[in-house]
């Protein structure tokens, strides 16, 4: 065995043997890891169906036009839109939106980063600070330590920098989002609206929240998303535009920034979007529905177990995230590693107004939907939260914990 087999070997017995309450990682099905791994991946085939630079592609015209059928049933229920398959990832297919619409100069806005943006949203880091101006909206304490967008900043950001763009999505916000009033407010100032929905479109494809997706202001006009997280596909992505903007954003991504696509990927993507039509099945045999609605209680279970011993919870959770304060005197990283040397693998992240810095936030993010994949019920979320809470307060040593985790781990469901 070679070390990349060994590095493989070791890989699958971490993921089958941890419980991962990463909240933007997810476990596709077998049939879409196949897809992954199949004979998509030897063909190449720049250009769009019809009008391919390649010969051979009568299969892979097929293939992508069957993809872009079912991402549009999934989520265009008022044939609005077009759709790109070929965006390799979340960040690329956001920065395809600004290359496609926006003049150097003009001005973006997005929601704060350490108030959960993203940084593909123009953080002060992103290479597109260099062509893009950037501003931010905010969030604002409406009560018990739950943030939510700040309407009246948003409102008035709009209208001191009168932005080209407007981003409404996030990474790390466990409220729900407020689509349609947002869009209204950015399109009456004259704004573009890219609604960035990669960690809640599982969510809205079960109509378990508000859909960016339809005609009129109240709407998107550009949404993102990527397929890896409640999506439960490979990893990767998908670009939706309003019909009169879909041409703009094809060239932009071919002949623009990409070459051949990732076949294999984009059959992988149709294959878990087969699974949400239930017109093939995840292993479980579970709807997608019946497994959204699972990742919002499961969620919920193990927020409210962490609030009843003690934990300080940031923005009660209405999606497949929570994000937590930890003790003033606890060092996020130390935690995360403390958590990870017991078996569970967590992300440490910034809360609202948090003082500290990024690498050393004052918070931890966690989220069910990839458990909730492997059988994980409201029982096991409980569980998992009282876990937490006695590694961080040393009310049980490491050891026990660690053979609970495992336990735990070994319990649920496996599928590959």
């Amino acid at each position: 065995m070679n070390h990349l087999s060994t590095l493989t070997k070791q890989e699958f017995n971490r993921q089958k043997n941890t419980l991962n309450l990463i909240a933007s990682e997810n476990y596709p099905s077998p049939k879409v890891l196949e897809l992954l791994g199949s004979v998509w991946s030897n063909k190449y085939g720049e250009g769009y169906p019809g009008k391919r630079y390649y010969a051979g592609n009568e299969n892979t015209d097929e293939m992508e036009k069957y993809v872009q059928d079912l991402a549009l049933r999934v989520f265009d229920k008022t044939d609005s839109y077009g759709v790109n398959v070929q965006v390799l990832s979340g960040s690329p297919a956001n920065s395809t939106v600004y290359l496609a619409m926006l003049s150097s100069g003009d001005t973006i806005m997005s929601l704060n980063l350490a108030n959960g943006g993203h940084l593909s949203h123009l953080h002060e880091t992103s290479n597109y600070n260099k062509f893009f101006k950037h501003v931010t909206y905010d969030v604002v304490n409406i009560g018990d330590n739950t943030f939510e967008i700040d309407i009246e900043n948003f409102k008035n950001t709009l209208e001191t920098y009168k932005p080209k763009l407007v981003i409404v999505g996030f990474s790390a916000y466990p409220r729900g989002y407020k689509f349609s009033e947002m869009c209204k407010l950015a399109h009456k100032s004259g704004s573009l609206v890219l609604a960035d929905i990669a960690h809640i479109n599982g969510l809205v494809a079960a109509g378990l929240h508000d859909s960016p997706f339809g005609e009129g202001d109240e709407f998107a006009d550009f949404v993102s998303m990527t397929t890896h997280k409640t999506l439960r596909g490979p990893r990767g992505a998908l670009l939706f535009a309003k019909k009169e903007y879909i041409t703009d954003i094809n060239k932009t991504i071919f002949p623009g920034t990409n070459g051949g696509p990732h076949f294999h990927q984009i059959a992988a993507t149709g294959q878990c979007l087969l699974e949400i039509l239930g017109e093939d099945k995840y292993p479980d045999n579970i709807d997608f529905i019946t497994y959204s609605k699972l990742v919002l209680s499961t969620c919920k279970e193990f927020e409210n177990t962490l609030k009843g011993r003690g934990l300080e919870i940031i923005s009660s959770t209405q999606t497949h995230l929570a994000l937590v304060k930890l003790p003033s005197d606890s060092d996020s990283i130390v935690f995360q590693q403390k958590l990870e040397r017991v078996g569970i693998i967590s992300n440490r992240n910034m809360i609202p107004f948090d003082t500290k810095s990024a690498w050393r936030p004052s918070g931890m993010r966690f989220g069910t939907a990839a458990l909730t994949s492997r059988g994980l019920d409201i029982n096991g979320a409980k569980k998992i939260a009282n876990m937490i809470v006695d590694t961080l307060f040393d009310t049980k040593d490491e050891s026990t914990i660690t053979k609970e985790v495992l336990e735990l781990a070994q319990s649920l469901n496996w599928w590959y």
